[in-house]
């Protein structure tokens, strides 16, 4: 799925996800042994209301910084960039599915249908009970997207894709070396300050994401609330389940703002009833950093699945 995508490439990809605290900016490389990430920076927003205009300068020093200038960028829209929308097909061809989908959600959306950029991606067959054909809808403003190419195109950086976190989220999963569970699903929990997610992946397919509120305050040494974070993934495995028949996935993984391996602890892992584990940012692609820190890593790992994004993706 992509609003926008260019020819060029070069030997480094720049993978960058636009959120309230900031961006997220991580620089894959190839070494002799495969990718590493050769950096990975917060550019932290200068209080609530800050654009994306006031990253510019931090971001094109990066660029310059890693001689990063012309190197393919994939970038990951804020969630509060974009609505994603799950809705049946309309019964076109495939290649006619995104224009007709246009006027059916006219009246789901918050952005005026003539100034909505839209893209359209089928959730697999199986996927709905009774035969239905159903389709996720990504809806963005076009002037917020025009706000973000001119936006990587001031920092010298080449833009290859602009993407959603689900389907960032998604390569990370592929990326994770557990061939059982790439066959029967993988859950993958993402928590910040406020707020989680719940995205359930199948071979390479988004089946189900929904967000959730949760009181966590983001903190080093702030613990999960394990009764509350487990009633919101059941929720969601159950209709996974039930609504959308399918079997449980074979394990969930956790990762988001200063979680740490320790705070994926043996409560919440028997509150589950799926095998549950701490996301390894480090397990997946190793880092050139002398220190890597893992904190930022985990803040970072949107923008490292917009780095691991295939070209024919």
């Amino acid at each position: 799925m992509q609003f926008f995508k260019s020819r060029l490439a070069g030997k480094a990809v720049v993978g960058i996800e636009l959120s309230r605290a900031g961006i997220a900016v991580v620089v894959l490389g190839r070494e002799a042994g495969g990718k590493v990430i050769q950096a990975s920076t917060l550019i932290a927003a200068q209080g609530q209301n800050s654009g994306i205009a006031s990253f510019q300068s931090d971001l094109s020093e990066l660029v310059e910084k890693h001689q990063l200038k012309a190197a393919k960028c994939n970038l990951v829209l804020a969630k509060e960039d974009y609505q994603l929308l799950l809705v049946e097909a309309p019964d076109v061809p495939d290649a006619e599915i995104k224009e007709a989908i246009r006027w059916r959600v006219k009246d789901l959306i918050s952005t005026p249908v003539e100034q909505a950029a839209l893209d359209v991606f089928l959730l697999p067959d199986d996927g709905a009970r009774g035969g239905k054909k159903m389709v996720y809808v990504v809806v963005a403003d076009k002037a917020r997207i025009k706000e973000i190419v001119d936006f990587v195109a001031h920092s010298q950086l080449s833009l290859n894709s602009i993407d959603i976190v689900e389907l960032a989220m998604r390569n990370i999963t592929l990326a994770l070396p557990d061939e059982a569970a790439q066959v029967r699903g993988i859950a993958l929990v993402r928590i910040g300050e406020g707020v989680g997610s719940v995205s359930v992946y199948r071979q390479g397919n988004l089946y189900l994401s929904r967000q959730f509120q949760i009181q966590y305050s983001g903190g080093l040494l702030d613990d999960l609330p394990v009764d509350s974070l487990a009633l919101e993934v059941q929720r969601s495995l159950d209709y996974y389940e039930r609504q959308m028949g399918q079997a449980q996935p074979a394990a969930l993984y956790v990762c988001g703002e200063n979680i740490s391996e320790d705070k994926v602890n043996d409560e919440l892992k028997r509150a589950l009833p799926l095998t549950v584990n701490w996301l390894d940012v480090s397990a997946l692609v190793p880092s050139a950093e002398e220190e890597p820190d893992e904190g930022i890593a985990q803040l970072c790992v949107g923008a490292l699945g917009a780095c691991m994004r295939e070209a024919s993706a």
